[in-house]
């Protein structure tokens, strides 16, 4: 049985958060890697270490005053509908949210933030998640 596991992650993470949990274990794959090193880049978590002996990720999370540091993410492509945005969609949306909206985009060159994407200016793609700070 095949089933996103860039869906699975975000579900994971979701009730870790809910249930206030100080760490939570991801399956490792370089796409998970590649994430939570953007996340602790952002400053939504602490950290994350490597569990070599299960193949695991062990993810640190990061509360502020007893509240987990975003309120909402969402995935946004999906296996069966993939979305990307472009440069355009990107800077008429940046301004109409009160920057309170962080999107993960996967590109040719890597993981970004839309922050990023839209400083550079060459290049968009894939929308994985949006997470509301």
């Amino acid at each position: 049985m095949h089933y996103h596991t860039f869906s699975d992650l975000i579900i994971r993470l979701k009730l870790a958060y809910k249930n206030h949990y100080v760490s939570v274990k991801i399956k490792k794959n370089k796409f998970a890697i590649k994430f939570f090193s953007l996340l602790q880049k952002i400053g939504l978590i602490r950290g994350f270490s490597f569990i070599l002996s299960e193949n695991y990720i062990l993810v640190y999370l990061k509360y502020i005053n007893s509240k987990f540091c975003f309120s909402n993410i969402n995935v946004i492509s999906k296996p069966s509908k993939r979305i990307y945005y472009n440069l355009n969609f990107l800077s008429k949306n940046y301004r109409r949210n009160d920057f309170s909206t962080i999107y993960i985009i996967s590109t040719s060159k890597g993981l970004f933030v839309h922050n990023d994407i839209l400083l550079s200016k060459n290049f968009s793609g894939e929308v994985m998640c949006r997470i509301k700070i």
